[in-house]
This record gives C-alpha cells, structure tokens and sequence, in this order.
C-alpha cells in the first residue's frame, strides 16, 4: 500500500514539473554576467588568477565562458608589482612568488565588466615540530590449510608519526589537514592518491573532549580535513597518523619460489606527504559555504539556497592564499597494490 502511495505521489509530482516547464514563466530580471575571479596563492607558485564570466542560475547549461582580454595588476604591500600576463583557459599568470606576511591585492578591469578587486595575505608558516617518528619493518609468513604444500612470506612496514602544532594566541587561524600518496617508476611520477583525514582519528590522543573541538562549524563529510581555532587558540595540539604498507609478497610451493604468473616485480618507489596548512579567513569560509552549497544541491531544487562566500569587490570568486609545512617520508617496495596503474 505504501508503495502504491508513493508511486502515486511521484506521478502527480512528475506532471506538476512537467506543466511548469511549459506554462509558467520566469518574471524575475535576468542579471547581467559578473567577472568571476579566482586565485588561491601561497609561497610555492607564482601569482596567478582566473577569470571567467557568471551564467545565470536558470539559464541553459553551457561552457563557461572564459575572459582573455582583461588588464589584471598585482600590488604587493601596497605598490605595484606587475602586470599578469593571460595564457590559456582563463588563466594570468605573474611572475613573483609571494612570501608570508605580504599583502596581494589583485584588480582587473575588462571590456563591458566594471573595476573589481579584492586582496588578501600570505599567512606565516604554522608551528609544527615533529615529536615522533617510528618505522617498523617485519618479516612474517603463513599457510591456507587447503594448500599444506603452499608457504606465503610477507614484508611489512608500519610507520607512525606525530606532530604538534601550536597555535599562535590572540589571533583568529584557519587550519587544514592533507595526507596524499604518490608511486614513482625510475625517479618518474606514475600515480597520486589522496588518503581521507579525519580530525576524530588523528586527535585521539589529545587531552579527552578534544575530540568534538571543531565541530563548531557544523560541517559535512567533505570538510572534515578543515578547522579554526575557536576553542584551541594559542594551545598545543597533537596530530597522530599510521601507515601500513606490504613491501613485498612472495609465494613458494613446495619449497621453491613462485611469483603466480605475474613475474618480478618492479622496484617503485612509494611517497607519503602529509600537510598542515594555514589558510585565510576567507579561503576557509568559501569553502566551508560552498560545501554547504554543494549539499543543498544534493536535497533537490526546492531547498533552501546557500549563498556562497565572496570577498571580490564588485564581482564574485575568491581570493585567498594558505601556507603548509610538509613532512615527507620514502620507501622502496617490490609490491604493486590493485589500485596501482604501470
């Protein structure tokens, strides 16, 4: 019976969409485009910024409209430094690269758009010193009883690392975590994944009720890697990752090696990067908005919109800025997992 209902429900639903896609129209005015400026710095890269134009919201779905022809100055504490030069795919590109502490400010101004700016600063490195480090390497095999004459050997490497950051006191800072894997081939690089971060696992070593002490912002599960310091400002707070890789996997049967087929293995080379960063208060809350945004979107056209953040003068986008420290760690390995692409 509740089904019956339900199929009902969506066939009357159906024709109420369908009748107001050819009786009703928009009465509203459609707004003219907007530039759209878009331009995450830090001190790694040079200064670069894309535009493009705004679509309107009910307007049929078509490429983005990209802006080639605009004049885009970057200002440097207040001077002029230079004049980006346009590339391809929207995008300027200078040629300094920006240090901590530097106010950016960008303006453009392009044919038919009127004068937009926004500006913002480099933030300084964050405070991380790493307080433990540990590799274990382990030999182990074992057998599967329906195969007695079949010996499986295994080479294992398990590593933990913690690091702690300090907070600097008496200043509002927006935070990042982000752990990657990379596969290199002869020094060459073959595969990048990214590893989901949970703040509730790598916290689990803090002092108790440190667990829920970013869970302010009332977030969904694709910012979980983000947070500010609201409740921890000017403190120390202990981050904790493991790592467990098989190095390599060897057969024998019967007393004598097997490799099932496959043939040897390659050497390769395996890269675990694990990032915190400092970002701009308004790098966070355009992430944090249009995250929202992009889950509104999941719940159908009737919810409620959320309007994403913006700090361009007279347009739309963002420009913010982040700084990372990075702990790096190598090892070699002769096992591919199945997700490794040659």
């Amino acid at each position: 019976m509740k089904q019956n209902i339900f199929i009902f429900l969506l066939f009357i639903l159906t024709g109420c969409f369908i009748s107001c896609e050819k009786d009703i129209e928009f009465k509203g005015a459609v707004t003219d485009p907007l530039l759209v400026l878009n331009s995450i710095l830090t001190p790694d890269s040079v200064v670069s910024v894309h535009l493009s134009q705004s679509r309107f919201v009910l307007g049929e779905s078509a490429p983005l409209k990209l802006v080639s022809d605009a004049a885009v100055s970057a200002f440097v504490n207040g001077v002029l430094k230079e004049q980006l030069t346009y590339g391809a795919n929207g995008i300027y590109r200078g040629t300094f690269f920006p240090k901590p502490g530097d106010e950016i400010k960008i303006e453009v101004t392009a044919k038919g758009f009127g004068r937009i700016k926004s500006q913002t600063v480099i933030p300084k490195n964050p405070d991380i010193a790493v307080t433990d480090s540990t590799v274990t390497v382990q030999e182990g095999e074992y057998t599967v009883s329906n195969q007695p004459n079949t010996v499986y050997k295994t080479t294992t490497r398990s590593m933990q690392v913690q690091l702690k950051l300090t907070d600097a006191a008496n200043e509002e800072n927006h935070y990042f975590i982000k752990v990657s894997q990379n596969y290199y081939r002869e020094n060459q690089l073959v595969m990048t994944l990214p590893i989901e971060v949970k703040l509730s696992e790598v916290l689990k070593n803090n002092i108790a009720g440190n667990m829920n002490i970013f869970a302010d912002e009332g977030r969904m599960d694709r910012t979980d890697n983000l947070f500010s310091d609201l409740f921890v400002n000017g403190k120390e707070i202990l981050f904790d990752f493991s790592f467990y890789d098989t190095l390599e996997s060897t057969t024998y049967v019967d007393g004598k090696k097997t490799d099932g087929g496959k043939g040897e293995q390659e050497e390769l080379t395996v890269e675990y990067i694990i990032e915190i960063g400092e970002m701009t208060k308004d790098l966070y809350q355009y992430v944090i908005s249009g995250n929202k945004a992009v889950n509104a979107e999941d719940y159908g056209p009737f919810t409620e919109p959320v309007r994403v953040h913006t700090n361009i003068e007279n347009g739309i986008g963002i420009l913010g800025a982040y700084n990372t420290y990075r702990f790096v760690s190598r090892f070699q390995t002769k096992f591919h997992p199945y997700y490794y692409r040659s």
